[in-house]
Parts: structure tokens; C-alpha cells; sequence
């Protein structure tokens, strides 16, 4: 081993026995731990990031073994903790097709850093992607949003830039469910949407959720969605915000 890398790791040890010693004292004097970690250094903040993706990582082929039973476990209902909510979905592009222009925009509705390393994206049939980056992770900061597609390449998926490609994974046209699982198995957000009212479906527009309704509740409701009424770019007809805002509902 280098002496550069020893030197990083030490550090990155050193760093997180130091922000462990810490949360522990402040935790016994009732101080929330957001407010703690706002006041962390960069190392520090990679070092717990680090350390939290390790124990999630020692789960995510767990995770993975839900799929024959998923379908049992969530259309039975269940609590969503929507720590990240699904804000935005193009079920059915026109501009390309479905194999290479599908995506998912997910917001993070924490006031810190959220990293989806980890978890599992899913439907209430049973197929289910992983989402691994082999450590490097998937971060979102707060109030912001990750976009998960089919299809990387901005020439073919209708110029959308993604955050994130999934495998193993479609939305149908018609009725499916968007699910979002920790990875420990938890329910963290699950849109059941279908084709017809109250939910809003038309070829080539997304499916864009309220900005005042960005929670995994209100997200349940098909008449707090509308369709995207702003093209993505200039040269296509297709309509959406991925990574950006919502449009505005009518």
C-alpha cells in the first residue's frame, strides 16, 4: 500500500471515529443531527457518507432478494417514509422509443445530502433494479432532483441528461407503479398510476407532480399530477422538466 493511501486512509479513520465521538456527545444533549452535520468539514461529511455506505452496501443483495415476495409485500398497503418522493415520470415517449426515452425524476426532500447506493427501484409485479455504482454512489443534494432512465445516451433518449441507468426495468403505458426501497427493504415512496382520470396520460409528455405536493402522500393522488406542458429542449415536441422544477398545474 502507498504511503499516499495510507495517508487517506488514516485520515478517512481518524475523520469518522471523530464525527462518531462527536454525534454521541451531542446526541446526549438532544442536538438534532442535521444540525450537527451542518457543521461538518468536507472530510468529515465523506467520511460519514463513506461509512453509511458501507453498512448499506452489506445489505444490497438482500435488498435484491425481495423481488418473488415484493409484490405481496407493497400492494398491501404500508408506511412510505419519503425521504425522497417520485416528482416527475415519462411513461411514454414519442420523440424515441420506449426502450431508450423512459425516466424517473426523484426529489430529495431531506435538508441533507441523500445517496440512493443501494437501493431498489421497483413495481408491484415483481421486477426490480438495484441501484449500485460499485461505491461511487448516487447523491442528491437537498431540494434537488436525480433523474433514473433506460438510456444514457442524449442522442437517442430524447435529449435527457440521466443521473442514473437502470436495467431490468420498464413502465408500462397504461397502469404500473413507481417504487422506491431503502436498502434495508423499507418503503420510502410508491406511485400507482394509471391511463385514465384522475391520473393525467398522454404520448410524449411527462407526468409532473405539484410542487406543493411533493411529498409521498399527497404523491398517491393522481389529481395532484398534470402533464408537462414545456418542451424538454428545442428540438424535440416532447414535453417535461427532468432534474428541474415542475410546470406549473393548471
Amino acid at each position: 500500500m502507498s504511503q499516499c493511501i495510507r495517508r487517506a486512509a488514516c485520515a478517512a479513520l481518524l475523520s469518522t471515529a471523530l464525527v462518531s465521538s462527536a454525534f454521541a456527545a451531542h446526541a446526549a444533549q438532544g442536538v438534532p443531527f442535521e444540525a450537527l452535520t451542518a457543521a461538518w468539514t468536507p472530510l468529515q461529511s465523506r467520511a460519514w457518507m463513506t461509512a453509511a455506505q458501507a453498512a448499506e452496501l452489506a445489505s444490497a443483495s438482500a435488498a435484491s432478494a425481495l423481488a418473488p415476495s415484493m409484490a405481496a409485500l407493497l400492494q398491501g398497503g404500508g408506511t412510505q417514509s419519503g425521504e425522497a418522493v417520485i416528482s416527475e415520470f415519462m411513461k411514454d415517449p414519442a420523440a424515441v422509443a420506449d426502450t431508450r426515452g423512459e425516466w424517473i425524476e426523484v426529489y430529495n426532500n431531506l435538508p441533507w445530502r441523500l445517496n440512493l447506493e443501494g437501493w431498489t427501484l421497483a413495481d408491484d409485479s415483481g421486477s426490480s433494479h438495484v441501484i449500485h455504482t460499485g461505491g461511487v454512489g448516487v447523491l442528491c443534494r437537498p431540494g434537488r432532483h436525480l433523474v433514473l432512465g433506460n438510456n444514457a445516451d442524449m442522442t437517442l433518449n430524447g435529449g435527457v441528461r440521466l443521473d442514473y441507468v437502470w436495467s431490468g426495468f420498464s413502465l408500462s403505458n397504461t397502469s404500473d407503479s413507481i417504487i422506491l426501497l431503502s436498502p434495508t427493504g423499507g418503503l420510502v415512496d410508491r406511485v400507482a398510476y394509471t391511463s385514465s382520470a384522475p391520473w393525467p396520460s398522454a404520448p410524449g409528455r411527462s407526468i409532473s407532480l405539484q410542487q406543493s405536493k411533493r411529498n409521498a402522500l399527497d404523491n398517491d393522488d393522481g389529481a395532484n399530477w398534470c402533464l408537462s406542458s414545456v418542451p424538454m429542449h428545442q428540438n424535440t415536441t416532447d414535453t417535461g422538466t427532468p432534474g428541474r422544477d415542475n410546470d406549473a398545474c393548471p
